[in-house]
Protein backbone atom coordinates (compact mmCIF):
# COMPACT_ATOMS: atom_id res chain seq x y z
CA UNK A 1 0.00 0.00 0.00
CA UNK A 2 2.79 2.17 1.14
CA UNK A 3 4.66 1.88 -2.45
CA UNK A 4 1.28 2.65 -4.77
CA UNK A 5 0.99 5.95 -2.23
CA UNK A 6 4.70 7.14 -2.86
CA UNK A 7 3.91 6.41 -7.05
CA UNK A 8 0.53 8.43 -6.44
CA UNK A 9 2.20 11.51 -4.45
CA UNK A 10 5.93 11.40 -6.71
CA UNK A 11 3.22 11.85 -10.21
CA UNK A 12 0.86 14.75 -8.00
CA UNK A 13 4.35 16.48 -7.79
CA UNK A 14 5.85 16.13 -10.71
CA UNK A 15 5.33 18.79 -13.59
CA UNK A 16 5.77 16.55 -16.55
CA UNK A 17 4.72 13.14 -16.93
CA UNK A 18 6.76 10.49 -14.99
CA UNK A 19 8.17 7.24 -17.08
CA UNK A 20 7.58 4.34 -14.78
CA UNK A 21 11.46 3.75 -15.49
CA UNK A 22 12.05 7.50 -13.48
CA UNK A 23 9.57 5.91 -10.83
CA UNK A 24 11.35 2.79 -10.41
CA UNK A 25 15.26 4.51 -9.60
CA UNK A 26 13.98 7.34 -8.14
CA UNK A 27 11.89 5.38 -5.55
CA UNK A 28 14.19 2.78 -5.42
CA UNK A 29 11.28 -0.12 -6.70
CA UNK A 30 11.49 -2.76 -9.83
CA UNK A 31 10.41 -1.36 -12.63
CA UNK A 32 7.96 -4.19 -13.19
CA UNK A 33 6.88 -3.24 -9.67
CA UNK A 34 6.02 0.55 -10.83
CA UNK A 35 4.26 -0.88 -14.12
CA UNK A 36 1.75 -3.11 -11.99
CA UNK A 37 0.99 -0.47 -9.51
CA UNK A 38 0.46 2.04 -11.97
CA UNK A 39 -2.16 -0.03 -13.64
CA UNK A 40 -3.77 -0.28 -10.37
CA UNK A 41 -3.52 3.62 -10.32
CA UNK A 42 -4.80 4.06 -13.53
CA UNK A 43 -8.10 1.51 -12.30
CA UNK A 44 -8.42 3.01 -9.37
CA UNK A 45 -8.75 6.39 -10.62
CA UNK A 46 -10.75 5.84 -13.56
CA UNK A 47 -14.22 6.80 -12.07
CA UNK A 48 -12.44 9.81 -10.24
CA UNK A 49 -12.56 13.67 -10.91
CA UNK A 50 -9.04 13.00 -11.33
CA UNK A 51 -7.82 10.58 -13.34
CA UNK A 52 -4.35 8.76 -14.57
CA UNK A 53 -3.26 9.29 -17.69
CA UNK A 54 -0.20 8.09 -19.98
CA UNK A 55 0.91 10.60 -22.15
CA UNK A 56 4.40 11.19 -23.80
CA UNK A 57 5.59 7.65 -22.32
CA UNK A 58 4.74 8.52 -18.70
CA UNK A 59 2.22 9.12 -16.47
CA UNK A 60 0.22 12.40 -15.22
CA UNK A 61 -2.59 13.58 -13.38
CA UNK A 62 -5.33 15.10 -15.49
CA UNK A 63 -9.14 16.64 -14.28
CA UNK A 64 -11.59 14.01 -15.68
CA UNK A 65 -12.63 15.15 -19.23
CA UNK A 66 -16.49 14.75 -18.82
CA UNK A 67 -16.24 17.77 -16.19
CA UNK A 68 -14.16 20.22 -17.88
CA UNK A 69 -17.45 22.49 -18.36
CA UNK A 70 -17.89 22.50 -15.21
CA UNK A 71 -14.38 23.23 -14.17
CA UNK A 72 -13.42 25.87 -16.71
CA UNK A 73 -15.09 28.39 -14.07
CA UNK A 74 -11.91 27.23 -11.80
CA UNK A 75 -8.87 28.02 -14.23
CA UNK A 76 -7.65 30.61 -16.47
CA UNK A 77 -7.35 28.08 -19.78
CA UNK A 78 -3.79 29.52 -21.33
CA UNK A 79 -3.06 26.56 -23.80
CA UNK A 80 -0.28 27.16 -26.43
CA UNK A 81 -2.01 29.38 -29.33
CA UNK A 82 -1.40 28.40 -32.62
CA UNK A 83 -2.64 29.92 -35.14
CA UNK A 84 -3.90 27.89 -38.65
CA UNK A 85 -0.45 28.51 -40.39
CA UNK A 86 1.68 26.79 -37.48
CA UNK A 87 -1.24 23.97 -36.98
CA UNK A 88 -0.79 23.35 -40.62
CA UNK A 89 2.57 23.07 -40.63
CA UNK A 90 3.02 20.69 -37.50
CA UNK A 91 0.68 18.51 -38.48
CA UNK A 92 2.94 18.17 -42.23
CA UNK A 93 6.01 17.52 -39.36
CA UNK A 94 3.62 15.31 -37.20
CA UNK A 95 2.78 12.96 -40.34
CA UNK A 96 5.57 13.09 -42.51
CA UNK A 97 8.44 13.04 -40.00
CA UNK A 98 11.49 13.49 -39.86
CA UNK A 99 10.95 16.10 -42.56
CA UNK A 100 12.94 19.22 -44.12
CA UNK A 101 11.95 22.52 -44.91
CA UNK A 102 11.85 22.35 -48.63
CA UNK A 103 9.84 19.27 -48.26
CA UNK A 104 7.06 20.99 -45.87
CA UNK A 105 7.48 24.20 -48.49
CA UNK A 106 6.49 21.85 -51.37
CA UNK A 107 3.74 20.24 -49.28
CA UNK A 108 2.47 23.21 -48.31
CA UNK A 109 3.08 25.44 -51.18
CA UNK A 110 4.71 28.41 -48.90
CA UNK A 111 7.71 29.08 -47.21
CA UNK A 112 7.62 27.82 -43.74
CA UNK A 113 10.85 29.50 -42.34
CA UNK A 114 8.91 31.44 -39.34
CA UNK A 115 6.33 28.35 -38.41
CA UNK A 116 9.67 26.43 -37.84
CA UNK A 117 10.83 28.78 -36.24
CA UNK A 118 7.79 29.13 -33.80
CA UNK A 119 7.08 25.67 -33.75
CA UNK A 120 10.76 25.28 -32.22
CA UNK A 121 10.32 28.29 -29.67
CA UNK A 122 7.06 26.65 -28.71
CA UNK A 123 9.15 23.19 -28.31
CA UNK A 124 6.59 21.45 -30.26
CA UNK A 125 9.44 20.48 -33.08
CA UNK A 126 13.11 20.00 -33.08
CA UNK A 127 15.85 19.06 -35.54
CA UNK A 128 16.22 15.21 -35.95
CA UNK A 129 19.79 15.17 -37.58
CA UNK A 130 20.30 15.98 -41.48
CA UNK A 131 19.22 14.56 -44.54
CA UNK A 132 21.48 12.35 -46.81
CA UNK A 133 20.90 14.70 -49.58
CA UNK A 134 23.14 17.78 -51.03
CA UNK A 135 23.46 20.28 -48.66
CA UNK A 136 22.52 17.95 -45.87
CA UNK A 137 19.41 19.99 -44.61
CA UNK A 138 18.27 20.08 -41.72
CA UNK A 139 15.54 17.10 -40.58
CA UNK A 140 12.56 18.12 -38.24
CA UNK A 141 10.50 15.84 -36.11
CA UNK A 142 8.17 16.64 -33.05
CA UNK A 143 9.16 16.62 -29.60
CA UNK A 144 7.69 15.10 -26.15
CA UNK A 145 6.34 18.59 -25.42
CA UNK A 146 3.82 18.26 -28.92
CA UNK A 147 2.50 14.04 -27.75
CA UNK A 148 1.93 16.28 -24.17
CA UNK A 149 0.33 19.28 -25.79
CA UNK A 150 -1.60 16.85 -27.73
CA UNK A 151 -2.36 13.98 -24.87
CA UNK A 152 -0.71 11.47 -26.75
CA UNK A 153 1.01 8.87 -25.38
CA UNK A 154 3.01 8.07 -28.97
CA UNK A 155 2.61 8.93 -32.40
CA UNK A 156 0.55 5.69 -33.38
CA UNK A 157 -2.23 7.70 -31.77
CA UNK A 158 -2.66 10.24 -34.53
CA UNK A 159 -5.69 10.74 -36.02
CA UNK A 160 -5.77 8.48 -39.66
CA UNK A 161 -5.73 11.02 -42.58
CA UNK A 162 -7.56 9.73 -45.79
CA UNK A 163 -5.79 12.70 -48.37
CA UNK A 164 -7.21 10.92 -51.02
CA UNK A 165 -10.89 11.48 -49.46
CA UNK A 166 -10.02 15.08 -49.24
CA UNK A 167 -9.01 16.54 -52.28
CA UNK A 168 -11.90 13.91 -53.91
CA UNK A 169 -14.25 16.36 -51.87
CA UNK A 170 -12.37 19.60 -52.41
CA UNK A 171 -12.46 18.94 -56.00
CA UNK A 172 -15.92 18.23 -56.65
CA UNK A 173 -16.50 21.53 -54.55
CA UNK A 174 -14.59 23.26 -56.99
CA UNK A 175 -16.68 22.14 -60.06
Amino acid sequence: MREKRLLEAAIFLSQEPVKPEELSEKLELPVERVRKLLEELSWDYRDRGIILKKVSGGYRFFTAPDLSQELKKFVEDRPVKLSRHLLEVLAIIAYNQPITKKEIAAIRGQNPDGAIRSLMEKGLIEVAGRAPTPGRPKLYRTTEAFLYHFRLNSLSELPEIKLEEEVGRQNSRSN
